[in-house]
């Protein structure tokens, strides 16, 4: 039976092409200014400068020594950092560097509350039968938005001094991976008609790209609308799922730091031995260069975990329902993440129209994008592909291993040696030892927020910026009054 072919290595790309991944960008810009420092306006379009020093997230060593490039981005809406910078899609160091630089910015994370009910009403309208007019009673529904208003819980998103950690998509995630259909890297364990492949007819030791399955589309799904459900990062491994389905963490420093460290209250999961991915970042932005397709696509996701979303949407969804009037109707609660997404597209006339909505629909419109264009983007030899196979991941509330503890010892026993120890509630026994929370639990915000809350819907609240801080309960100035 023919196997596919496996796809080429970095090494066997990085021979055969010598001098075009990594050196063009070096010599450009080796007579440029260096060390020059500059921040982000995240309003308007302009050139972003990268240090020649930049700290790689999730590591305390920085990378090689790299010239300084300007890149150009440009902000779509709140959600989305778009670059069509002509050198970040030939040169896979400039694209690495860029991505790390992106992701030292945080996403924002919000929570809207809204309520509505429907009231039926009637009005007079005047009706004409042939030469006959006369007046009628018209009943009509309306719908009444009895509160509206969003939270701000960006703020708290844990600081990371080091960067946070850069993760990659394991090799049985589907996921797009430079096709415009979803793949794996994986060897095929079934024949075309679907039987089992002997052991010998296995490549065994050897990666294979090959197209998912509808069922690993499906499963791949699932596993990711779970995770943000229960607030997991990607590199955690669920039971009963086989090995390589979880995300890799790219750096050592990161990989010790979130070992026995993710926030999963009450939640199956194993943390314990993070992967290293079988193909790094750095390998990704080299593969995006390589490629020639006139429409292809790298995009970098920012996740937030920590918090069990579910969970905290049923007690929001409580107390919302026990201030309203109309409780037998079901309030639409919405967890929002924006700023998440960065893209980096080619430098051409066709990719830069596409990434304005404005043009874009002027082209749905005239029909030239559903009959020319897309048709060339999904099936054309030249023409798209997209790689979503990289994020950094962005923690609420995690556990961070103490030092001076010792394996095997417990709580108590660290509380009476060690000076300074926070709250007992706030420490854990793992298999290293010792770990300290760090940020907030998601009941330990409710708690502070279900006030604020309540007094929001029974005021009847429509607020379109987001809240950043509660309510101070009536009485809270008074002496004595929290005791």
């Amino acid at each position: 039976m023919d196997l596919p072919e496996p796809f080429p290595s970095h090494d066997d790309a990085a021979a055969s092409k010598p001098s075009e991944l990594g050196a063009t960008g070096i010599k450009k810009a080796s007579n440029e200014a260096k060390g020059v420092e500059s921040r982000h306006d995240l309003k308007t379009e302009k050139l972003v400068d990268h240090e020649q020093t930049l700290k790689v997230p999730g590591t305390l060593e920085t990378p090689p020594p790299f010239s300084v490039h300007n890149s150009e981005i440009r902000i779509r809406g709140d959600t989305h950092v778009i670059s069509h910078d002509p050198h970040l899609n030939e040169d896979g160091e400039a694209l690495y560097r860029f991505l790390l630089e992106q992701a030292e910015f945080a996403p924002t994370f919000n929570v809207s509350c809204k309520g509505t009910h429907e009231e039926t009403r009637t009005r007079q309208v005047l009706r004409r039968y042939g030469d006959t007019e006369c007046w009628e009673t018209e009943t009509y529904q309306v719908t009444i938005v009895d509160f509206d208003f969003t939270l701000d819980l960006t703020p708290m998103i844990v600081s990371e001094p080091l960067g946070p950690p850069i993760y990659v998509v394991g090799d049985r995630n589907a996921t797009y991976r430079g096709k415009t259909y979803k793949e794996v890297d994986e060897a095929p364990t079934k024949t075309p008609e679907g039987k089992d492949l002997e052991m010998d007819q296995i490549a065994l030791g050897k990666q294979f790209r090959r197209e998912a399955t509808s069922d690993e589309e499906d499963a791949s799904h699932a596993r990711k609308q779970h995770l943000t459900d229960v607030g997991l990062p990607p590199w955690v491994h669920l039971p009963g799922e086989p090995l390589g389905t979880q995300a890799g963490v790219t750096s050592d420093e990161a990989r010790r730091r979130y070992q026995y460290g993710v926030h999963g209250a009450d939640q199956a999961f194993d943390d314990s031995g993070l992967q290293i991915p079988s193909q790094d970042l750095r390998r990704w932005a080299d593969e995006y260069c390589a490629s020639k397709k006139m429409l292809k696509e790298f995009n970098f996701h920012k996740i937030v975990h920590g918090w069990n979303l579910s969970a905290l949407q049923q007690e929001i969804s409580r107390t919302l329902k026990a201030n309203w009037a109309h409780s037998s109707h079901t309030p639409t609660i919405t967890f929002s993440v924006a700023s998440d997404v960065v893209s980096v597209r080619p430098d051409n006339w066709l990719s830069r129209i596409l990434s304005h909505r404005f043009y874009k629909f002027l082209l749905c419109l005239f029909l030239i994008y559903p009959l020319i264009v897309w048709p060339y983007k999904k099936y054309g030899r030249g023409g798209g592909g997209e790689w979503r196979v990289a994020g950094a991941a962005y923690a609420m509330a995690k556990w961070v291993h103490l030092e001076d503890s010792i394996p095997g010892e417990t709580v108590e026993a660290y509380s009476q040696r060690a000076p300074m120890v926070p709250s007992l509630r706030f420490l854990r026994t793992t298999p290293k030892g010792i770990s300290r929370l760090e940020g907030t639990r998601e009941g330990e915000w409710f708690s502070e927020w279900k006030e604020t809350i309540a007094m929001f819907v029974r005021d009847r609240r429509i607020k379109s910026t987001p809240v950043e801080t509660p309510v101070a309960p009536l009485g809270s100035t008074l002496d004595g009054f929290h005791l």
